[in-house]
């Protein structure tokens, strides 16, 4: 933490984001606009168990972008590349209970034409150049900034989820059709495609309008009604999909990640107007309290005990071992990635204690003993 702590101050460029370097679904991300915040997000993250499973040793310090951050979805053969879609996020930096915290609240597909648009892509096939990726799909995120197009991350593989789907719906063709005719039918698509010896790019048709959507919960407990069949009930028009995270009688968080979301919806229709209202009339749904109904205690269709994950219960998932120490960037290797220490490498994996759950819920389901005899 001294090398993060005299990073910041000598950089005085606040705010600065901290965040795991191995976790997922902007799990861990913190914003500090001080030597305070970056402690606490130190505390907050390292020793802690993240959704892949492993352990947060090292801890990445950077800049705050600010700006709005796209995904560009490309497929590549023999060193040439198309774009298939272009999305932008809409995030929000804090929320009322969770102000240090990051939530998606949608991706939207965009044409493929536009000032934005045009300069993304330019920039995109210069990175997939630059990192050598001649052959098969890429993801690729870029923050648009005043100073132009800064790679968030690139990533030799499909859009996550539904996003190929969404593709095919919206485009007419998927994702994954494209990486399989690169892979397995020597670019057969691809080179019809291509705009070879044409002025210009391919450009994607936009057969329909789409928007995955981000169910974003602001109350917590055990969840008493279901999500999908009080969405279903409000008969909107452009959801296709409802993709439910939490069930009926399980336990609901407050949204503070992409791990604690309350669910996903796929919205495509022909006009972008009724997705927005629908989204509005959704969004409204969550807040008023009529989307999710919760109870502080199990109700009937609650799963056996266990206990939700929360920042409460952070502190009780550490291991028993010293710290690693976070890694202001220019302390890392080529990659950007320090190798864990020798000590961590040699040291016995310990099994962490469930977090206690209140005992309301504990006591809902107790079993009486089996009665014993003795001989």
């Amino acid at each position: 933490i001294d090398r993060l702590v005299a990073w910041a101050e000598k950089r005085n460029d606040w705010p600065l984001v901290a965040k795991p370097t191995g976790s997922s679904g902007s799990d861990g991300v913190f914003f500090c606009n001080n030597v305070q915040d970056l402690k606490a997000a130190h505390g907050n993250i390292i020793g802690v168990r993240n959704p892949t499973g492993t352990m947060n040793n090292e801890l990445a310090l950077q800049e705050f972008l600010a700006g709005d951050e796209y995904i560009v979805d490309t497929v590549s053969f023999n060193g040439k590349h198309l774009v298939v879609a272009i999305w932008v996020y809409t995030k929000r930096k804090g929320v009322p209970w969770s102000p240090h915290s990051i939530v998606v609240y949608q991706n939207e597909l965009l044409p493929p034409r536009g000032e934005v648009q045009d300069k993304l892509a330019a920039y995109v096939f210069q990175v997939l150049d630059a990192v050598g990726l001649r052959y098969g799909p890429c993801h690729t995120e870029i923050m648009m900034t005043k100073r132009g197009p800064i790679l968030v991350e690139v990533n030799a593989r499909l859009h996550g989820l539904q996003g190929p789907r969404l593709i095919e719906l919206c485009t007419g063709i998927s994702k994954a059709t494209y990486a399989a005719d690169v892979i397995l039918s020597k670019g057969e698509l691809f080179h019809q495609l291509y705009q070879e010896g044409r002025p210009g790019r391919y450009l994607y048709q936009m057969n329909k309008q789409c928007v995955q959507m981000i169910l974003v919960s602001p109350v917590e407990g055990f969840l008493a009604n279901s999500i999908k069949r009080a969405l279903e009930e409000m008969e909107l028009p452009s959801i296709l999909e409802i993709l439910p995270a939490v069930e009926k009688g399980a336990y609901l968080q407050q949204t503070r990640d992409l791990p604690t979301v309350a669910g996903t919806l796929l919205l495509v229709h022909e006009s972008m107007d009724q997705i927005k209202a629908d989204i509005a009339r959704i969004r409204e749904a969550e807040n008023d309290g009529s989307l999710y109904k919760v109870s502080p205690e199990p109700i009937p269709d609650s799963p056996a005990p266990f206990c939700p994950k929360s920042p409460s219960s952070r502190s009780q998932q550490r291991r028993r071992r010293p710290r690693a120490a976070g890694l202001a960037r220019e302390d890392r290797g080529p990659l950007g990635v320090k190798p864990p220490n020798d000590a961590f490498r040699s040291e016995t994996q310990t099994l962490f204690a469930r977090p206690t759950c209140p005992q309301a819920a504990l006591a809902a389901f107790e079993v009486p003993a089996a009665p014993t005899s003795r001989g």
